[in-house]
Formats: structure tokens, C-alpha cells, sequence
């Protein structure tokens, strides 16, 4: 269920809190994935976030929300996937909320941060199409900056290249809309797009940390890699340093914290 937004806060009187939008089942990777927003948004974890999952029956539909109440909205990842063709019910539900909330944040401009399958959801709800060959494994390949991020108030302020952690299997090919494309890599180019002025969709996954990247290893097993490679995997995941990347929650606080 969604809580009540809190009024204002110790550190930022009157601020808004932002709206943590969940697609995942509880456990461990939804736990660290809020813990680290939270931490790289410099926030309150009782005040400055509200929570909604979108798997939760009872919780209000899209369609009802305010988006006024909130600075800004996070959409997180989902081990949920789009083509998937055998989709449960819960699978459907969610799909089908995710996707109209995509619709009305592009709609309205709210200020978001859609996360991997969040900014697919995106895509999808602006008439896109995601495509298969360019999925990546967990890794943390390097992330290039474009000429238009120079001129946009969150990606500007992040280095020109950076490296962070990936993990997918579909991707988001031309994205759909007015889309400006902010951020590309080697491999899957489409890295990190803004939609209007204020949605912000990434590829990559911000909100992983090097001990995120351990707790996910452990929940994936060998569904990105064969089970016999976690040592390797673990190793070169280790190795990278991915603070470039997790800068992108501390921007988009700064720039949308009523």
C-alpha cells in the first residue's frame, strides 16, 4: 500500500518527499535498492521516500495518483521482462500499472528516474519497441556521455565517461517520443535517454553499489551467467568502480528536491 506523504523533513523543511515506485517482490535486492537511493539521495529513509509496489493488489492504481504530492518519482527495476510469453497474473497486473504510469509521468513531466526496465516501460508506453541481441550480463561496462548531456541539468553534471552495472537481456533499440539520448555504451548503445525535460530513463542501474552487485550475484545464480563462472563474475564486478554511476541518484535529487 502507498503511505501517506509525510510534511517535510529535519534537513529540508517543506520538502517533498519522492515516490519510490516498486516492481520487483519483496527480499534483499528490493531492500538494498531503496537502501542505496536513499543513501546516494542524500534522503530520510522514513520521510523523504514513500513507497508503492506495484504487485500490491490493494495499492491505488496509477491512474489515481497525485503526482503533485511528491519532488519526484523513482521507477525501480523488475526481474519481470516484457517479452516474457508465460506472464502470471501478478506479472500482468503490475505490466499493465507500470506502463500507464510510464504513459502519465511523460504525459505530465513529472521529474522521474526510470530504472532499466522502468525506462523500457517508457519506451513501451511512448510506442517503442524493445529488441533482443544487445542484453547484457552483470558487468559494468563504461558509459559515454553524448554532446546533448553537456546541456542537461542532471547528466551534465556526471563525468564523461563512468562505468556502471548492467543486467539485462531486452533493449530499448530508437527510443520512441522526443528522446534525447544522454548517454551510450560500446555494446547496447542505448544507455540513458531524456524524455520532455524532466523524465529520465537509464539502462544501466545506478542504484547498484559493489556490495548491491554481491547481493544480486547470489539472488541470479546462473540466469546471466552458468553457475560454474560466479567466481570470474564476482572478480570483475568487484573491480570496477561504479561511483560515476551511482552519482546519477545524488544529481537527480539535487536538481528536483522541492
Amino acid at each position: 500500500m502507498i503511505a501517506t506523504p509525510p510534511v517535510g523533513n529535519a534537513k529540508n523543511s517543506g520538502a517533498k518527499p519522492f515516490l519510490l515506485v516498486v516492481c520487483r517482490p519483496g527480499g534483499a535486492i528490493a531492500v538494498d535498492e531503496r537502501k542505496t537511493i536513499v543513501e546516494r539521495g542524500g534522503l530520510d529513509p522514513r520521510r523523504d521516500v514513500v513507497d508503492v509496489s506495484l504487485l500490491d493488489p490493494g495499492a491505488p492504481h496509477p491512474a489515481e495518483m497525485d503526482f503533485a504530492d511528491y519532488s519526484g518519482v523513482f521507477i525501480t527495476g523488475s526481474p519481470f521482462g516484457f517479452g516474457e510469453s508465460d506472464k502470471s497474473p501478478e506479472h500482468r497486473r503490475m505490466e499493465e500499472r507500470v506502463l500507464s504510469l510510464a504513459g502519465r509521468l511523460v504525459d505530465e513531466d513529472v521529474p522521474t528516474l526510470a530504472l532499466c526496465f522502468g525506462m523500457q516501460a517508457v519506451a513501451i508506453a511512448l510506442g517503442g519497441s524493445l529488441i533482443d541481441g544487445f542484453g547484457e550480463d552483470l558487468q559494468a561496462p563504461v558509459i559515454t556521455l553524448t554532446d546533448e548531456a553537456a546541456h542537461d541539468a542532471v547528466a551534465s553534471r556526471l563525468p564523461p565517461t563512468f562505468r556502471a552495472y548492467v543486467g539485462h537481456s531486452e533493449s530499448v533499440g530508437t527510443p520512441p517520443g522526443d528522446a534525447v539520448l544522454l548517454a551510450t555504451g560500446d555494446f547496447c548503445r542505448t544507455q540513458m535517454v531524456r524524455w520532455g525535460r524532466n523524465v529520465y530513463g537509464t539502462q544501466f542501474h545506478p542504484e547498484i553499489t559493489t556490495p548491491g552487485m554481491r547481493i544480486r550475484i547470489d539472488a541470479y545464480g546462473d540466469a546471466y551467467y552458468p553457475a560454474h563462472e560466479k567466481a570470474a563474475v564476482i572478480a570483475r564486478c568487484d573491480a570496477a568502480d561504479v561511483e560515476g554511476g551511482n552519482r546519477i541518484i545524488t544529481e537527480f535529487v539535487r536538481r528536483y528536491r522541492s
